[in-house]
């Protein structure tokens, strides 16, 4: 028993800053690039329905993202946590390569490989998780993602709304030549500076069996887990209906150009990061459901209001609440899955849960821009807004605290 604790405890605090330092700089890159990528999907020529089907391949939640979370975890579970980290910043790089040539050419066509090339990134997300989870004690987690979590969203306070006046006024292919030199920047950081969390001692056997029962298992979650996998679950699909590809819901119905799309993303970005800290100490006090369902109520307003209002003005005003339904999400969502898991399993169950909720859920983006082609803008965010109220009842009734594993 002792092993563990020495490991978790030996790399904090150091390694929690650089990987909040590592936070900081993928969320310059994330937040400017995001900011702008579905009205470039558009200005290609591109359908609603289309650029949810580019969300479904390659989006966060999407079917290539999906098939390497799990092998993602496997692997970093039995070959350790950096090296993962590192590989997803050099395929960021070829992804953003391929979104330049997509701009110079105008044709969108190349943004499919670019998209695979993108999703293929997730491949890194189980390591990264569990290597903050691994650098702070068990009873600091929550503070430690709200961390992590914080810097990402500082750095999204400025970076959408640079991004978008960066595309407004110069183009696209300034936003994504930046972001292409963020992301090296990085890799160089993140390969220089990062120091490993798991241990040799502390690593799975690589055995092929283990592999394929591990994949074969993806789709039935441990008993334990269970109400918190579909509560989850349901939650992706929901919001990958609508939140998803709201950038692009917007532009299309309302016109909001770049810059105002990435002001709504800074706005939002300044409300995830202020309280982000009190909701990870918080979690910490006082577990992690309550504050599972606080994010999900608080987004349900939201939704309400999108449905209600019609201008840019409002929109911010309803962009500050969502910050904060963010806010409350991610510490209580990570503390309740790595509290749940030993460490010796803890990446590979990561990639298990994205697993079980990207293969059910991929779609929604797809689906969503379809109520768009169909119904227009209230289609999907009506869609968003009963799972949202669906996932409340599954919380309150279904899930309990983490029992450590």
């Amino acid at each position: 028993m002792t092993a563990p604790v020495q490991t978790e405890n030996r790399l904090h605090p150091q390694n929690l800053r650089t990987l909040t330092l590592r936070s900081f700089l993928l969320g310059l890159r994330d937040n400017m690039v995001r900011a702008v990528w579905q009205p470039f999907v558009l200005s290609l020529g591109a359908s609603m329905s289309l650029l949810g089907l580019l969300e479904s391949i390659g989006g966060f939640g999407g079917i290539v993202s999906t098939a390497m979370l799990p092998l993602g975890g496997w692997l970093s579970d039995r070959h350790g946590r950096k090296r993962f980290l590192t590989v997803s910043n050099l395929l960021m790089m070829g992804g953003l390569a391929i979104y330049v040539l997509a701009d110079r050419s105008r044709h969108w066509q190349w943004l499919l490989p670019g998209v695979v090339l993108v999703g293929l990134t997730a491949i890194a997300r189980p390591a990264a998780d569990s290597m903050t989870a691994e650098s702070a004690t068990p009873d600091a987690r929550g503070r430690a993602f709200g961390l992590v979590n914080t810097f990402y969203a500082i750095s999204g306070v400025i970076a959408p709304a640079a991004g978008g006046f960066l595309a407004s006024r110069y183009g696209f292919l300034s936003v994504l030549l930046l972001g292409l030199g963020v992301e090296a920047g990085t890799f160089v950081f993140s390969s220089t500076l990062l120091r490993e969390t798991l241990p040799s001692q502390g690593r799975q056997p690589a055995v092929a069996a283990d592999l394929i029962a591990m994949l074969r298992r993806s789709l039935t979650p441990p008993a334990r887990l269970r109400a918190f996998y579909v509560a989850v679950t349901i939650d992706a699909f929901a919001f990958g209906m609508g939140t998803q590809i709201i950038s692009g819901l917007l532009s299309k119905t309302y016109h909001f150009t770049p810059f105002q799309l990435g002001l709504l993303a800074s706005v939002g970005s300044v409300t995830w990061a202020i309280p982000q800290l009190f909701f990870g100490r918080k979690v910490d006090q006082h577990g992690c459901v309550p504050f599972l369902i606080l994010s999900e109520f608080i987004s349900v307003v939201v939704l309400t209001g999108w449905l209600l209002v019609r201008s840019f003005g409002a929109f911010l005003v309803l962009q500050t609440l969502w910050g904060v339904a963010v806010a409350t999400w991610m510490p209580s969502f990570l503390s309740w899955i790595t509290n749940s898991i030993s460490e010796g399993q803890r990446a590979e169950e990561l990639g298990r849960l994205g697993a079980f909720r990207g293969l059910l859920s991929f779609p929604a983006p797809y689906l969503g821009g379809l109520l768009f082609d169909a119904f227009g803008f209230r289609g999907p965010i009506l869609a968003n807004l009963v799972g949202a109220v669906i996932v409340i009842v599954v919380m309150w009734l279904f899930v309990r605290e983490p029992e450590p594993a």
